[in-house]
């Protein structure tokens, strides 16, 4: 078996992570396996590190190699940054957790031999996970992605931000080509059902069960007592147009921000590819749900939610 190993770039904490890590490059070698790790990231370990893994890595620049799995160690946004990295490859991401909450890195460092055994007898799943596309059009450059260096893809969520804090936007939404409303607000999130646990349930949109046929919207801080979160069939055409006091406005794919022109109009829809993503057998979205969100927990009784 082959396996490419993605890491956090952005440690607060390097000498931990670092010993996790050592760690888990152990038991993966311990399994048998291949490992294959970007330069990129090689480069930013300490010398000591770098020693002790380099006799029996692979590492490679620019393409990713023919592997089976793809490892996300950390927590989950550097799993949002692996399927970013492995996107169109269709390889499976398994997201093994060394950070706080691990929604999506769900994979705990003292279930990894299990975990790894599993994977080496062909016993799990695969969840194939909706992406959104995002497209910019402008006058001038019809049709056109984003900047060269930004990806179009996301497995969470589209933000569309104000950039300047003292005024709102104001978002024209389409679907379909038909007009919706006009959120007067800080912001939009357009998510997946994947991100509904993220940036959009902080906000007030609903949660969705990952494999759901669906995109959310939801306005951030609206201006209006009659603003909901709305959810659309993922077939849907989203396209917004807007309006601020400033000349531009941000749109975030992933917690990945760039500056557009407020002529610039956003096109969203469901990518033509998924994300598959490796879940070990018996464990469920609904456990996940209660045990690191703490879903209908009860604080009154001490009770465990069975």
């Amino acid at each position: 078996m082959r396996i490419v190993l993605f890491g956090n770039l952005y440690n607060d904490k390097p000498e931990e992570y670092e010993n996790q890590f050592y760690a888990i490059c152990q038991k993966i070698k311990n399994h048998c396996i291949d490992i294959f790790l970007p330069t990129v990231f090689f480069n930013t370990l300490s010398d000591g590190l770098k020693e002790k893994i380099e006799s029996f890595i692979h590492l490679f620049d620019g393409s990713i190699p023919k592997v089976d799995l793809a490892f996300s160690i950390g927590g989950d946004g550097t799993f949002l940054r692996t399927a970013t990295d492995v996107a169109y490859h269709k390889i499976p991401i398994l997201g093994i957790n060394t950070g706080r909450l691990g929604f999506l890195a769900d994979i705990k460092f003292e279930d990894l031999d299990k975990t790894l055994d599993e994977i080496f007898n062909n016993n799990y799943r695969i969840e194939m996970r909706m992406l959104l596309k995002t497209t910019a059009i402008t006058s001038s450059m019809e049709g056109k992605t984003l900047r060269k260096d930004f990806a179009n893809y996301s497995l969470n969520e589209v933000a569309i931000l104000k950039q300047d804090t003292s005024s709102m936007l104001t978002i024209h939404a389409f679907i379909d080509d038909e007009y919706l409303t006009s959120y007067q607000a800080d912001g939009l999130v357009i998510a997946t059902p994947t991100g509904s646990t993220a940036y959009s349930l902080s906000i007030g949109g609903p949660i969705m069960v990952p494999t759901a046929p669906n995109i959310i919207l939801t306005a951030i801080a609206p201006h209006s007592l009659n603003s909901r979160p709305l959810v659309v069939d993922s077939i849907s055409k989203i396209s917004l147009k807007i309006e601020s006091r400033s000349s531009n406005y941000l749109v975030s794919l992933d917690g990945e921000s760039q500056t557009l022109d407020v002529n610039t109009i956003l096109e969203i829809c469901k990518a033509n590819y998924a994300q598959p993503v490796v879940k070990r057998c018996g464990h469920t979205f609904f456990e996940t749900l209660r045990n690191k969100l703490m879903w209908g927990a009860d604080i009154r009784s001490s009770e465990k939610i069975k």
